[in-house]
């Protein structure tokens, strides 16, 4: 059977991570671990955690030095089993409780055991709204991320030799994938399931600071795809547009609704 290993990163977010452990127990195929980076949490998350009778849950309270740190602590205890990691932060949900199992047929009916498996998503807004996206083609990672990372599944063995980068305060995810996906062979080793996983929370850190994570995609998209300044500012600025025309919509659409 696949293992999973489930990375929540958590950091006073109390109701975020019960709506996240709600959806993890719900989920039919039980081979996984939940293993839970709280950052010392002030607003009683430490103290639920502590009380939490879970016997899936691997769980650790402590200071770290933003979200990347947490989530690298996780990717290093995820990778000492094998099978796959996934990162589903406080507020993700899975898509329904077959998630997993469905992740888990995938690879286990692949010709060649896939290294980074990825699906579609829903994005929820603050008011629950739910609007659906899709995967993209990995040959147009230059454009952003083939999908939220809660949708991902990235090979454990393969992980292990990856690390986010901390510099990136927002976007190091984006980096890490590129780098993850590098030298894959994308007929075999990388497989899209075109069916939605997650739940993906936009009101976390990096999507209310997108504009700050769109300066920089734009080093990353230099230092590790080798973009050269004019496409890679070019991008910059056709995801600026596309990021206010989205504030732009939503507002409108609260204003008339």
């Amino acid at each position: 059977m696949t293992n999973f290993s489930v990375v929540t990163i958590n950091w006073n977010n109390l109701a975020g991570l019960q709506k996240t452990y709600e959806s993890i127990v719900r989920q039919k195929y039980r081979n996984f671990r939940w293993i839970v980076m709280d950052g010392a949490s002030t607003d009683g998350s430490a103290q639920w955690l502590a009380e939490l009778n879970e016997p899936l849950a691997e769980i650790t309270s402590e200071a770290d030095k933003g979200i990347y740190d947490a989530m690298n602590k996780g990717l290093i205890k995820a990778t000492e089993t094998p099978g796959y990691t996934l990162f589903m932060n406080s507020g993700d949900q899975f898509y329904d409780e077959n998630s997993l199992e469905k992740v888990a047929l995938a690879a286990e009916r692949a010709s060649v055991a896939p290294k980074y498996i990825y699906g579609d998503y829903y994005l929820e807004n603050a008011e629950g709204k739910l609007t659906a996206a899709y995967g993209k083609p990995i040959n147009k990672i230059f454009l952003g991320m083939p999908s939220c990372h809660q949708a991902m599944y990235f090979e454990n063995t393969h992980l292990s030799k990856i690390r986010f980068r901390q510099n990136y305060k927002l976007s190091a995810d984006y980096c890490m994938i590129i780098e993850f996906v590098k030298g894959l062979d994308k007929n075999t080793e990388i497989l899209h399931l075109r069916t939605p996983l997650c739940i993906f929370d936009t009101t976390g850190v990096s999507q209310r600071r997108r504009f700050a994570a769109l300066k920089e995609d734009v080093d990353i998209r230099m230092q590790y795809l080798k973009l050269n300044a004019p496409k890679a500012y070019g991008l910059y600025g056709l995801h600026f547009l596309h990021t206010h025309s989205k504030i732009l919509r939503a507002a409108l659409e609260k204003r008339f609704a």
